[in-house]
């Protein structure tokens, strides 16, 4: 399969790549940190590459997507310069999340989950710019929410410096993202049908989930609490 996204290619590839997309490299770009080994113990290594795929594919996609809608900005300097910023910030925490992944064991069903994956994000581009939007403010709140859960107290995670700093600050960026779609959405005007496509995506987003449930439990977090605060679209977030 091969879809073409203005000058970015978004292509299925070799699950066995572990990649999601294949995309070109952002024409600006911003230094990548080094990411140092996590220590963890074996179940909770496992636990974590067996979610893993579902943060990078998400990353990969917002990379792809907000190239798109820079694109389509147009004449609105302001706007296409704010839009390129996040598609370089997007680029950073894909590089960041394929260092952490080289240090985990391999991603267990990891084909499977990449295919519900792709289908996933490439659906949130349906029906143009502005839904487009309001679906990527919906899904990029509840990213906020999966990245909270991963690093809370209680959780496997916690205790991992360099797991904890990573996912705090994607998690940083990913609010600045939601505020400035936010920000985009309302200026095209909100409407029942941005509601309702950026509930469908919370929903769809939830079921993916589901599929890395066992993941989640492992890794200390309620997978049943998780699936129904991200398939619940927050109130006033658009």
């Amino acid at each position: 399969m091969r879809v073409v996204v203005d000058k970015v290619e978004q292509v299925a590839v070799s699950s066995a790549s572990g990649v999601c997309f294949l995309l070109s490299r952002p024409a600006d770009v911003l230094p990548v940190p080094h990411v140092a080994a996590p220590r963890l113990d074996e179940l909770t290594a496992q636990a974590l590459a067996d979610v893993l795929p579902l943060l990078s594919c998400g990353e990969e996609a917002a990379t792809i997507a907000f190239h798109r809608l820079a694109d389509q900005a147009g004449s609105d300097t302001e706007t296409t310069m704010a839009l390129r910023r996040i598609e370089m910030e997007e680029h950073v925490h894909e590089s960041l999340l394929q260092q952490l992944a080289v240090m985990l064991p391999p991603s267990r069903d990891a084909a499977e989950l990449r295919r519900a994956a792709r289908r996933f994000h490439i659906h949130l581009a349906a029906h143009g710019r502005a839904l487009h939007l309001a679906r990527i403010a919906a899904i990029d709140a509840a990213a906020c929410t999966i990245l909270s859960r991963l690093i809370a107290s209680r959780a496997a995670l916690a205790h991992d410096e360099v797991t904890v700093q990573l996912f705090q600050r994607i998690r940083h960026d990913e609010a600045h993202h939601v505020a400035v779609a936010r920000t985009l959405v309302r200026a095209l005007g909100t409407s029942d049908r941005m509601h309702h496509a950026a509930a469908a995506a919370r929903l769809s987003l939830a079921d993916l989930l589901r599929l890395r449930g066992a993941a989640f439990e492992g890794l200390c977090i309620d997978p049943d609490a998780l699936i129904r605060h991200v398939a619940r679209l927050p109130n006033g977030l658009l």
